[in-house]
């Protein structure tokens, strides 16, 4: 394999330059949260596009660069900690992704490129080992994790929802405390991978994109993916207490990737139909309103996973 970004590509004043007032502007936009502001959640939520912009334009070396220099300026705006935080949810995540996007091979004269499922995987293990990294940082009780979530989440609730009764804010409480990690981290993963769909797209368009774009209905996943999948969802359910609440967290991150396998196939058999339209948004909507509408879909990607349906009944 060879990374896109081969020698050809010049990393010039102007490139070095683009990057560090990108990393400065995604620092920026990370850090928008410290003002309170209704438009912070927003502006938050849109600092990896500044990094993703810099890489997939002009790859990984001036996404180095970038991600640098928006740790540099989050530390000296937010301090030490704000630097850390910046540089694990946005500068590394980022410049790893651009790094395994812009990878490609030449095989018999067709340049073929990293898949971009393999790539939904790394994100998916690499929250999930964040997830248990922190862990050893965070001063877990003799209560267990599940209990310190829930402390966790009382304290927010009577401060941004003092308003509610005791029994509404336990009821909410013990519902989110039993997923609230794969939460946050799903929330992360969509952050990036839709910065980086949104700055591929702005560049494909400027004819600046280093690779073309890829076709999402051919998403495909490594094979080890399904079975790490399984493995999680099992000890899920082999174990109990504290280990168990970290692999029921984490197999519902690794369940993100074959929902998005799933729904290639709902594509491809919705578009069988007259009103291929209509369907998938009343699909979507319905898959909004219930979560439970994913499971069936994530089952649908690991059956898309190991047969095929879209090769051998979809075409």
């Amino acid at each position: 394999m060879q990374l896109g970004e081969g020698d050809n590509l010049s990393l010039n004043m102007k490139v070095i330059l683009f990057a560090v007032g990108s990393g400065a502007l995604s620092a920026l936009l990370a850090l928008s949260l410290i003002t309170g502001s209704g438009l912070a959640l927003l502006l938050a939520y849109l600092a990896p596009f500044p990094l993703f912009l810099t890489g997939l334009g002009n790859g990984g070396k001036p996404a180095a660069i970038a991600g640098f220099a928006g740790i540099v300026f989050a530390t000296l705006i937010g301090g030490p900690y704000a630097g850390s935080i910046f540089a694990i949810m946005n500068a590394f995540p980022c410049w790893l992704f651009v790094r395994l996007v812009l990878t490609s091979r030449t095989r018999n004269g067709v340049e073929e490129w990293f898949p971009i499922g393999s790539a939904l995987v790394t994100l998916s293990g690499y929250g999930s080992a964040l997830f248990v990294l922190a862990l050893a940082f965070l001063p877990v009780g003799t209560d267990g994790i599940a209990q310190m979530v829930k402390d966790f989440l009382t304290l927010v609730l009577n401060t941004v929802a003092a308003s509610l009764d005791a029994e509404q804010k336990e009821g909410f409480v013990t519902q989110m405390a039993h997923f609230f990690p794969a939460m946050v981290l799903i929330s992360w993963k969509l952050m990036t991978v839709i910065n980086a769909i949104l700055a591929q797209g702005v560049l494909s368009k400027s004819n600046k994109a280093l690779r073309p774009s890829p076709v999402y209905g051919e998403l495909t996943l490594p094979d080890f993916a399904s079975w790490a999948f399984i493995g999680c969802a099992a000890l899920t359910v082999l174990t109990s207490g504290d280990i168990a609440y970290v692999f029921r967290n984490i197999t519902v991150v690794m369940a993100i990737p074959f929902l998005a396998l799933g729904l290639t196939v709902v594509h491809q058999l919705v578009r069988l139909t007259r009103f291929a339209g209509a369907l998938l948004s009343a699909f979507y909507l319905l898959l909004l309103l219930s979560i439970w509408v994913a499971i069936p879909v994530i089952g649908l990607g690991l059956i898309e996973q190991w047969i095929g349906l879209r090769k051998k009944f979809l075409r």
